[in-house]
């Protein structure tokens, strides 16, 4: 579990579809899960907005806000709580921890892990319950919510204890928990490409590793098989690395910093940084000037070193070996070989270390499933559940349309035009403008669905666009409107707005389509394919792009003979550019269609030099002096 993820956003896009979406924070797409009271006479620059009254009284920093806090009192900030969460003080994970981190971790009045303060005992759940309210506090800023239903992913090795507090957090917070997931179920929800077969999820984030293997059926999954391990993560990598680092410093100034908070702050985080670039470059150079005081009374003592990711490999091997060992014992556990597994999850920043990869590979034979970003893979699983449940819990009603009415669009992509939960009778009015010739017929689909992709819904029927414009070919403007009666009969009605002609149509909806099992499966299929919607968005960017080619096409057969030849041929070079751009990426061809608007908005507006007035402008000199 990531606690800093465990909240999920849905945009509801103008064609009322629902798309995840990450609510980001002041430090990004990621809340960081750092927590610290702060005194209320205390004062931050520009952190005012950052800090927040939790549920029991005290002024709590959360976050971004944190960390910075911690550079200058690394004892009095609370981080990696989840290692802590239902733990006794004495396991061996805790007292590990007690040696390795720099704030106060003591025992409770019941023999539990807690953490302390400036003086003040906190439990982990009260921890907890402050990161929980400040991600409430985030989704409200952004959707205006005030009753929040949840779905939390925690670790699948989480016991019934650490179950418990998680919800007791939640409920402290103010949520309302729908239901807790593991983490490789998430994961799969997300992340998984195939419809039945035998899933294989690895995560690995800062606190803790799993493996699992599942079998999948749909929207339906089975846990097989699992194992993780909260002794074994990303703190541990990093861990190694400041050990690392120590010895170096005692090798090159007879210094130990092991007992200095703030040095070994720092060399945490050049540490994580260096693993970081050792992921994607051969070396990383771990500097620190001014770490410490060197021992022999000669001034500060410097940090300056290179390391390989040779080097770091062999420093880890230890990890990595028992990683592979687990990867290897969960095969045998679900009895199971490597070529039955048939798709690899992956989820968790360190899941991108290349030698994590290669065990990854040389163990189960796959490589990863990209159809999300792994270190979102676990709160878009969540979002995708809280879905499915609300779903479920939803009664049917005879005044709403149960499923969305609307057309298919450029490349078979489904756009909604009365978005399902509309009460009935309503009415929509929809305009699509088109290019086509005189007498050409333009076939436009009707569909009910909620799947990006046309062929995934139910088709309703066709309406024929027809241009009767007879003096020019170019541009035509259609209105459909589209009217839903209470019995489910949809018309729709075509109007040209040029010469007023208007046909209708009219298509019944089958009450079979719209029971409750099929809207529930209809819902369900689109969560699914939600990553499906990347191709909605590259067809818009296709259709923006044919507009504009053609605007500007018109543009420069109307000016051709009138403009600089300097201002033609960047036209002309803009235009053949976007040509070009069609089949690219959507960020290449976003570009190109910007820079052919610019151009065209220039060649509507240039006027030659004899009829440029520049005394016209000549009352605003004043102002430029």
């Amino acid at each position: 579990m990531n606690l800093c993820d465990l909240l999920r956003g849905w945009r509801r896009q103008d064609n009322g579809g629902k798309v995840p979406q990450v609510v980001e924070s002041e430090s990004g797409r990621f809340t960081l899960s750092y927590v610290t009271l702060t005194k209320l006479k205390s004062y931050v620059p520009y952190a005012w907005g950052l800090q927040h009254m939790d549920c029991f009284g005290k002024r709590v920093a959360v976050g971004e806000l944190a960390k910075r806090i911690m550079i200058r009192q690394p004892s009095d900030v609370v981080f990696n709580v989840k290692n802590l969460i239902g733990k006794h003080f004495n396991d061996s994970c805790v007292q590990e921890m007690r040696k390795r981190l720099p704030f106060s971790i003591i025992e409770g009045p019941e023999g539990e892990s807690c953490v302390e303060i400036h003086g003040i005992k906190l439990s982990p759940v009260e921890i907890t319950a402050a990161i929980f309210t400040k991600l409430k506090d985030m989704v409200l800023m952004h959707q205006f919510h005030h009753k929040f239903k949840v779905v939390i992913c925690v670790p699948s090795f989480f016991n019934e204890q650490q179950r418990e507090d998680i919800v007791s957090a939640g409920q402290l917070a103010g949520l309302e928990i729908l239901q807790l997931i593991d983490e490789p179920i998430a994961a799969a929800l997300s992340s998984t490409t195939i419809k039945e077969g035998v899933v294989v999820v690895f995560g690995m984030g800062a606190g803790s590793y799993s493996v699992a293997v599942l079998h999948v059926s749909g929207m339906n999954i089975e846990m097989r098989a699992q194992c993780g391990d909260s002794c074994i993560s990303g703190d541990q990598f990093d861990n190694i690395l400041v050990d690392y680092c120590v010895t170096q410093m005692i090798k090159l100034h007879s210094v130990n910093v092991c007992g200095d908070k703030c040095a070994m702050r720092q060399l945490v985080e050049v540490a994580e940084q260096a693993k970081v670039k050792l992921s994607s470059q051969p070396t990383a150079t771990i500097s620190i000037p001014y770490l410490t005081s060197s021992g022999q009374g000669h001034g500060p003592a410097h940090l300056n070193i290179t390391i390989s990711r040779q080097e770091f490999e062999k420093l880890v091997n230890n990890l990595t070996e028992q990683i592979q060992e687990k990867c290897q014992i969960i095969l045998k556990e679900a009895n199971i070989a490597a070529k039955d597994v048939d798709e690899l999850v992956l989820f968790g920043g360190m899941t991108r270390v290349p030698k994590i990869q290669r065990i990854i590979y040389e163990v189960f034979g796959k490589h990863q499933s990209a159809k999300v970003n792994p270190e979102e893979a676990l709160v878009i699983g969540s979002a995708m559940q809280a879905a499915l449940i609300v779903e479920d819990q939803q009664e049917m009603s005879k005044d709403m349309i149960p499923l969305s009415i609307g057309i298919e669009c450029e490349e078979g992509i489904f756009t909604k035009v009365i978005p399902r939960h509309t009460r009935i009778p309503t009415k929509r009015m929809v305009k699509i403008p088109a290019w086509c010739a005189q007498g050409e017929c333009l076939h436009i689909r009707i569909f009910l669905g909620e799947h990006v992709i046309v062929d995934h819904n139910t088709f309703l029927g066709e309406v024929e666009l027809i241009n009767n414009r007879r003096s020019y070919e170019g541009g035509v403007d259609f209105e459909l409107t589209f009217e839903v009666s209470r019995n489910y009969l949809v018309e729709v009605s075509v109007s040209n707005v040029d010469d007023g002609s208007k046909t209708i149509k009219a298509f019944p909806i089958d009450e079979k389509v719209i029971c409750k099992h099929n809207v529930n499966r209809a819902v369900r299929n689109a969560l699914r394919d939600w990553s499906m919607y990347a191709a909605e968005i590259y067809a818009d960017m296709r259709n923006l792009a044919r507009h504009t080619i053609n605007t500007l096409s018109d543009a420069l057969s109307a000016r051709k003979d009138e403009l600089p030849k300097d201002l033609y041929e960047d036209a002309v070079k803009a235009l053949d550019d976007l040509l070009k751009a069609m089949g690219k990426d959507v960020s290449v061809l976003h570009d190109k269609i910007r820079a052919a608007m610019s151009v065209e908005v220039t060649i509507l507006n240039w006027r030659p030099p004899s009829e440029s007035h520049p005394g016209d402008y000549d009352d605003y000199s004043d102002y430029e002096n």
